[in-house]
C-alpha cells in the first residue's frame, strides 16, 4: 500500500513538472531565453504559434478600438498567428495631446507597458528582420517597425497586405544602434484602420 501511495505521488509530481513546462513564456527557442548571444543560436524567431521574448504588447495610442491577439485563422505556419485591428476611429494622444489618426502595436521588452523602460542588448547579433503578413486595409497605409534607436526607427512601408496571400517583408537593420532596444517590432496603422495577420516574425544576421 505504502509502495502504490508512493507511486502515485511521483506521478503527479512528475505532471507538475511537466505542466510547469508548458507555461508559454518559457517554452522559447533556446536555453537562455534571450536569443542569440554572438550569432550561437542563429535566427531568432520572435514569434510563431507564441511570443518568444518574455516581452509584453503595447497598444498606442490608447488600447481603445482596436483588438491584438493570437488566432488559428488560416496561419502562416504551425497552429496560430497575430491579428491586429484598427477600426479607425481618431484616437486621444495623452504624449501628443492632440487627436491622432494612427495606432500602432509594439512588441515590447519589457513584460508590460508598465514596465516600458526596460532594455536589450541585440548587437552586434542581428541585422535584418523578416515577417509574413496578410489582411486588408479599410483606408491610410501601414507600416511595420523594427526597434527603436537613438538613430532612428528602420522601418519598410511594404508588402501591401492581401486577405488570402502571405507575403513575407524585410526590415534592414544594418546601420543601426541596437544596443539599447526597448522594443522588438511594431505593427503601424496610418490613416485608416483595417484587419493584419503577422506569423514568424525572426531577426536574422546575414
Amino acid at each position: 500500500m505504502a509502495n502504490k501511495i508512493f507511486k502515485t505521488i511521483t506521478i503527479l509530481f512528475f505532471l507538475v513538472l511537466i505542466g510547469c513546462d508548458q507555461s508559454p513564456l518559457d517554452k522559447l527557442l533556446d536555453p537562455t531565453g534571450e536569443g542569440a548571444l554572438d550569432g550561437e543560436w542563429g535566427p531568432w524567431v520572435i514569434y510563431d504559434d507564441q511570443l518568444n521574448t518574455r516581452g509584453g504588447v503595447m497598444l498606442c495610442p490608447t488600447d481603445e478600438h482596436q483588438t491584438f491577439a493570437e488566432v488559428t485563422e488560416n496561419p502562416r505556419s504551425g497552429t496560430k498567428c497575430i491579428k491586429y485591428s484598427w477600426d479607425g476611429t481618431t484616437l486621444w494622444s495623452e504624449k501628443d495631446g492632440k487627436l491622432v489618426n494612427w495606432t500602432a502595436a509594439i512588441l515590447i521588452v519589457a513584460p508590460t507597458w508598465q514596465e516600458y523602460g526596460k532594455e536589450k542588448d541585440l548587437s552586434p547579433d542581428y541585422n535584418k528582420i523578416t515577417f509574413w503578413v496578410r489582411g486588408n486595409l479599410s483606408s491610410g497605409t501601414i507600416r511595420f517597425e523594427g526597434p527603436n534607436t537613438p538613430g532612428g526607427t528602420p522601418s519598410t512601408t511594404g508588402p501591401t497586405p492581401d486577405p488570402s496571400t502571405w507575403k513575407m517583408g524585410t526590415i534592414d537593420l544594418s546601420g543601426f544602434d541596437l544596443s539599447h532596444v526597448k522594443e522588438f517590432f511594431k505593427i503601424v496603422f496610418d490613416g485608416g484602420g483595417g484587419t493584419v495577420y503577422v506569423d514568424d516574425i525572426t531577426y536574422t544576421r546575414e
